[in-house]
């Protein structure tokens, strides 16, 4: 279907007018040409006078019109459900739009946001091929603005499939790009390289986590975007505390406290709280440790905040542990599993903490039974990294007993879930 503005143009050009001469004395040269790129609509009476002047009937024109208003309107409508994470209403809309393209919108923009629609809603595999889809069409215009934005998601939603090999290759590529790029949003810029810290980070490579974070606090110094400026102390803090520099880490997360709180994001201020907690454990206090944890818990219920998806109840046990306060351990977890409801993905946690314990305690049996129900959730759930750790934990029970039949079985059992991890990531084929 041919749009108003290309209807327009063309007829002008066989006329042989110019955009100045069809525009006098009805709109300005700049209105023409808008008109024409279809960035602008005009009025019925205006149209009217540009039809008189193309010596053509108005009818020409106006269905085309109310066509493209109509859809200019659905795209409106399907964005502002977006925002508002609607998903189910703003997907059939795109998919419509899609499906009949209007030459005044483009296309791979439509797909751009089907896709992250997608992305939001959980439906990770169709948005990252439908960004891939649209990176190939903008970097056949070379569009590398576009091309930054598409990158930069595709980086999001690998990350959070827990792919971070494969989210990092993505940002980087982004990353490279902003140097073909001439004006780039510096939130959207301090964004991507934030992301680059934290897949490095989520891949023990701490030293270049600290280098990206220090690259976007540096980019958002002083700004009013106090929620990305939070993220990035956060990430800091974190980094140096494995690093084991406590002192820079205490510095950081104190930092990112003060802005959650300011912001009145209390589940993100407790967050930060508990790192506080482990990095005066890692530093050696171990009593303070699990105490800060414990009133961190506290605050999660006192806001009646979700806490079963949470790593607080594996950290308060492993330091207990550690402390060699073995009862204590064993009774916070018996209790945990009593509060928490039995669709909670951190219940495989709870079950690897009572196997630890019932390790220190000597009765291995006990401990065996313990890792193997983590091991049946944590597959269940499909936490890949967790799961590698148990299986090794149960081979390791079955070595102590001298069970070196099912050690072996175990860790084949091992190596089928690490080739498994690495064809889902990608290394493999």
């Amino acid at each position: 279907m041919i749009s108003l503005g290309q209807k327009i143009r063309e007829l002008r050009i066989r006329k042989g007018l110019t955009q100045q001469e069809l525009g006098a004395g009805i709109v300005t040269i700049s209105m023409i040409s808008q008109i024409e790129s279809d960035k602008a609509y005009p009025s019925h009476k205006v149209l009217e006078q540009i039809a008189a002047r193309l010596e053509t009937p108005i009818e020409y024109f106006v269905a085309d019109m109310q066509t493209q208003m109509e859809q200019s309107s659905t795209y409106k409508l399907a964005r502002a459900y977006l925002a508002a994470k609607n998903f189910d209403m703003a997907i059939p809309l795109f998919r419509d739009l899609i499906s009949n393209p209007a030459p005044h919108l483009m296309v791979h923009e439509v797909q751009y946001d089907l896709a992250e629609a997608w992305l939001s809603s959980g439906d990770i595999e169709k948005a990252v091929e439908l960004f891939e889809q649209v990176l190939d069409t903008v970097v056949r215009k070379n569009d590398d603005s576009f091309a930054l934005l598409c990158l930069n998601k595709l980086g999001e939603a690998r990350y959070d499939q827990e792919n971070y090999p494969l989210a990092l290759y993505h940002w980087h590529k982004a990353y490279e790009t902003f140097s073909r790029v001439k004006e780039i949003d510096p939130f959207t810029r301090a964004r991507i390289i934030t992301n680059l810290g934290h897949a490095h980070y989520k891949l023990g490579e701490y030293n270049d986590s600290v280098r990206f974070y220090r690259e976007a606090y540096n980019l958002l110094r002083g700004s009013t975007n106090m929620r990305q400026l939070a993220d990035v102390y956060l990430g800091l803090g974190n980094s140096y505390k494995n690093l084991g520099e406590y002192a820079r880490a205490i510095d950081y997360c104190h930092d990112a406290l003060t802005i959650y709180e300011s912001l009145q994001n209390i589940r993100q201020a407790i967050e930060v709280k508990v790192n506080f907690a482990l990095v005066e454990a890692e530093n050696g206090d171990l009593a303070e440790g699990i105490e800060l944890l414990h009133e961190c818990l506290a605050e999660y219920r006192k806001h009646e905040l979700p806490t079963d998806n949470l790593r607080i109840y594996s950290e308060i046990a492993r330091l207990y542990i550690r402390a060699g306060r073995l009862q204590e351990a064993e009774a916070f977890c018996q209790e945990t599993l009593f509060l928490l409801p039995e669709h909670a993905e951190n219940l495989a946690s709870v079950y690897q903490s009572l196997a630890r314990v019932k390790r220190e305690q000597g009765d291995t049996d006990a401990s065996i039974q313990w890792i193997k129900q983590a091991i049946a959730l944590h597959e269940k759930l499909g936490h890949r990294s967790e799961l590698r750790t148990a299986i090794e934990e149960l081979a390791d029970l079955y070595e102590q007993i001298g069970d070196y039949v099912l050690a072996n079985e175990t860790l084949r059992q091992l190596h089928v879930v690490l080739d498994s991890s690495l064809r889902k990531i990608g290394i493999l084929v």
